[in-house]
Protein backbone atom coordinates (compact mmCIF):
# COMPACT_ATOMS: atom_id res chain seq x y z
CA UNK A 1 0.00 0.00 0.00
CA UNK A 2 2.81 2.33 0.83
CA UNK A 3 4.31 1.79 -2.65
CA UNK A 4 0.97 2.89 -4.15
CA UNK A 5 1.02 6.08 -2.11
CA UNK A 6 4.59 6.80 -3.22
CA UNK A 7 3.61 6.06 -6.81
CA UNK A 8 0.50 8.31 -6.60
CA UNK A 9 2.58 11.07 -5.07
CA UNK A 10 5.18 10.68 -7.84
CA UNK A 11 2.44 10.74 -10.51
CA UNK A 12 0.87 13.85 -8.96
CA UNK A 13 4.24 15.60 -8.94
CA UNK A 14 4.86 14.59 -12.56
CA UNK A 15 1.35 15.73 -13.50
CA UNK A 16 2.02 19.17 -11.97
CA UNK A 17 5.30 19.40 -13.90
CA UNK A 18 3.57 18.44 -17.16
CA UNK A 19 0.76 20.93 -16.51
CA UNK A 20 3.30 23.71 -15.97
CA UNK A 21 5.16 22.66 -19.12
CA UNK A 22 1.89 22.58 -21.06
CA UNK A 23 1.01 26.12 -19.89
CA UNK A 24 4.49 27.32 -20.83
CA UNK A 25 4.33 25.70 -24.31
CA UNK A 26 0.85 27.16 -24.95
CA UNK A 27 2.08 30.61 -23.95
CA UNK A 28 5.04 30.28 -26.31
CA UNK A 29 2.71 29.04 -29.07
CA UNK A 30 0.43 32.07 -28.60
CA UNK A 31 3.45 34.38 -28.74
CA UNK A 32 4.73 32.72 -31.92
CA UNK A 33 1.24 32.87 -33.50
CA UNK A 34 1.00 36.56 -32.63
CA UNK A 35 4.40 37.26 -34.20
CA UNK A 36 3.37 35.25 -37.27
CA UNK A 37 0.12 37.23 -37.61
CA UNK A 38 1.99 40.53 -37.27
CA UNK A 39 4.53 39.45 -39.90
CA UNK A 40 1.74 38.33 -42.23
CA UNK A 41 0.04 41.73 -41.92
CA UNK A 42 3.35 43.51 -42.46
CA UNK A 43 4.03 41.37 -45.54
CA UNK A 44 0.58 42.19 -46.96
CA UNK A 45 1.14 45.91 -46.34
CA UNK A 46 4.56 45.81 -47.98
CA UNK A 47 3.16 43.79 -50.88
CA UNK A 48 0.46 46.39 -51.34
CA UNK A 49 3.01 49.21 -51.21
CA UNK A 50 5.20 47.47 -53.80
CA UNK A 51 2.15 46.88 -55.98
CA UNK A 52 1.21 50.56 -55.81
CA UNK A 53 4.82 51.66 -56.34
CA UNK A 54 5.12 49.44 -59.41
CA UNK A 55 2.26 51.20 -61.21
CA UNK A 56 3.31 52.95 -64.37
CA UNK A 57 2.91 56.71 -64.55
CA UNK A 58 2.60 59.02 -67.55
CA UNK A 59 3.93 62.56 -67.75
CA UNK A 60 3.71 65.33 -70.33
CA UNK A 61 0.33 64.11 -71.59
CA UNK A 62 -0.59 66.19 -74.64
CA UNK A 63 -3.87 65.62 -76.46
CA UNK A 64 -4.97 67.37 -79.63
CA UNK A 65 -7.07 67.05 -82.72
CA UNK A 66 -5.15 66.60 -85.97
CA UNK A 67 -6.02 66.69 -89.68
CA UNK A 68 -5.10 64.25 -92.48
CA UNK A 69 -1.61 65.76 -92.64
CA UNK A 70 -1.10 65.19 -88.88
CA UNK A 71 -1.16 68.94 -88.21
CA UNK A 72 -2.83 70.15 -85.00
CA UNK A 73 -6.35 71.53 -85.48
CA UNK A 74 -8.88 72.81 -83.00
CA UNK A 75 -11.86 73.14 -85.39
CA UNK A 76 -14.16 70.12 -85.39
CA UNK A 77 -14.62 70.31 -89.17
CA UNK A 78 -10.85 69.92 -89.71
CA UNK A 79 -10.17 67.15 -87.16
CA UNK A 80 -9.70 63.64 -88.60
CA UNK A 81 -7.96 62.04 -85.61
CA UNK A 82 -7.24 62.62 -81.97
CA UNK A 83 -3.60 62.25 -81.03
CA UNK A 84 -2.48 61.71 -77.43
CA UNK A 85 1.27 61.72 -76.79
CA UNK A 86 2.95 61.15 -73.44
CA UNK A 87 5.99 59.77 -71.69
CA UNK A 88 5.72 56.64 -69.58
CA UNK A 89 8.04 57.35 -66.66
CA UNK A 90 10.95 55.26 -65.55
CA UNK A 91 9.98 52.96 -62.67
CA UNK A 92 12.61 50.58 -61.31
CA UNK A 93 10.01 48.62 -59.33
CA UNK A 94 7.67 47.92 -62.27
CA UNK A 95 8.16 44.62 -64.06
CA UNK A 96 9.58 45.07 -67.55
CA UNK A 97 7.83 43.52 -70.52
CA UNK A 98 4.82 43.93 -72.73
CA UNK A 99 2.11 46.22 -71.31
CA UNK A 100 -1.13 47.49 -72.81
CA UNK A 101 -1.89 51.20 -72.48
CA UNK A 102 -5.53 52.21 -72.88
CA UNK A 103 -6.81 55.61 -73.95
CA UNK A 104 -10.19 56.95 -72.94
CA UNK A 105 -11.42 60.17 -74.57
CA UNK A 106 -14.56 61.68 -73.06
CA UNK A 107 -16.54 64.29 -75.01
CA UNK A 108 -17.88 67.44 -73.30
CA UNK A 109 -21.29 65.71 -73.01
CA UNK A 110 -19.63 62.78 -71.12
CA UNK A 111 -19.88 60.31 -74.01
CA UNK A 112 -16.77 58.15 -74.45
CA UNK A 113 -15.41 58.06 -77.99
CA UNK A 114 -14.99 54.49 -79.26
CA UNK A 115 -13.63 52.76 -82.31
CA UNK A 116 -17.01 51.25 -83.15
CA UNK A 117 -16.68 48.29 -80.83
CA UNK A 118 -17.55 48.33 -77.16
CA UNK A 119 -14.20 47.50 -75.63
CA UNK A 120 -13.98 47.37 -71.83
CA UNK A 121 -11.21 47.58 -69.27
CA UNK A 122 -11.44 47.06 -65.52
CA UNK A 123 -10.25 49.93 -63.33
CA UNK A 124 -10.80 49.88 -59.56
CA UNK A 125 -13.36 47.10 -59.98
CA UNK A 126 -15.37 49.08 -62.56
CA UNK A 127 -15.83 48.23 -66.23
CA UNK A 128 -14.96 51.25 -68.40
CA UNK A 129 -15.30 51.72 -72.14
CA UNK A 130 -12.04 52.76 -73.76
CA UNK A 131 -11.31 54.64 -76.97
CA UNK A 132 -8.07 53.05 -78.22
CA UNK A 133 -5.16 50.98 -76.98
CA UNK A 134 -1.52 50.43 -77.79
CA UNK A 135 1.00 47.86 -76.69
CA UNK A 136 4.16 49.07 -75.00
CA UNK A 137 7.41 47.18 -74.55
CA UNK A 138 8.41 48.55 -71.15
CA UNK A 139 12.06 48.37 -70.09
CA UNK A 140 12.01 50.42 -66.85
CA UNK A 141 13.08 53.56 -68.72
CA UNK A 142 11.24 56.69 -69.85
CA UNK A 143 9.52 55.91 -73.12
CA UNK A 144 7.68 58.34 -75.39
CA UNK A 145 4.60 57.13 -77.20
CA UNK A 146 1.43 58.33 -78.94
CA UNK A 147 -1.99 56.76 -79.30
CA UNK A 148 -4.29 57.80 -82.13
CA UNK A 149 -8.05 57.58 -82.50
CA UNK A 150 -9.49 57.81 -86.02
CA UNK A 151 -12.65 59.88 -86.13
CA UNK A 152 -15.54 57.42 -86.33
CA UNK A 153 -18.04 59.42 -84.29
CA UNK A 154 -19.38 62.93 -84.30
CA UNK A 155 -17.34 65.45 -82.37
CA UNK A 156 -18.95 68.30 -80.44
CA UNK A 157 -17.47 71.64 -79.41
CA UNK A 158 -16.06 71.94 -75.90
CA UNK A 159 -13.45 70.46 -73.57
CA UNK A 160 -12.49 66.82 -74.06
CA UNK A 161 -11.00 64.88 -71.15
CA UNK A 162 -8.34 62.28 -71.85
CA UNK A 163 -7.41 59.44 -69.49
CA UNK A 164 -4.63 56.86 -69.80
CA UNK A 165 -4.74 53.46 -68.10
CA UNK A 166 -2.33 50.55 -67.68
CA UNK A 167 -2.60 47.41 -65.59
CA UNK A 168 -5.91 48.48 -64.07
CA UNK A 169 -4.74 51.92 -62.90
CA UNK A 170 -5.09 55.43 -64.27
CA UNK A 171 -1.59 56.54 -65.21
CA UNK A 172 -2.24 59.99 -66.64
CA UNK A 173 -4.78 62.52 -67.86
CA UNK A 174 -5.15 65.70 -69.84
CA UNK A 175 -7.73 67.75 -71.69
CA UNK A 176 -8.07 69.74 -74.90
CA UNK A 177 -10.63 71.98 -76.55
CA UNK A 178 -12.33 71.75 -79.92
CA UNK A 179 -14.38 74.54 -81.49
Amino acid sequence: MRSYIVQIDSLNTRNLQLTEENIMVRTQLRDVEQVRDELTKEKENLSSQVSIASVLNAKNVLAEGINKSNKPKDRISKVEKIKVCFTVRENAIAKPGSKMVYLRVVRPDNIVLTSGETDLITVDGQQLVYTAKRELEYENKDIDMCIFWDKTEELVPGTYNVFLYAEGYQIGSSSFDLK
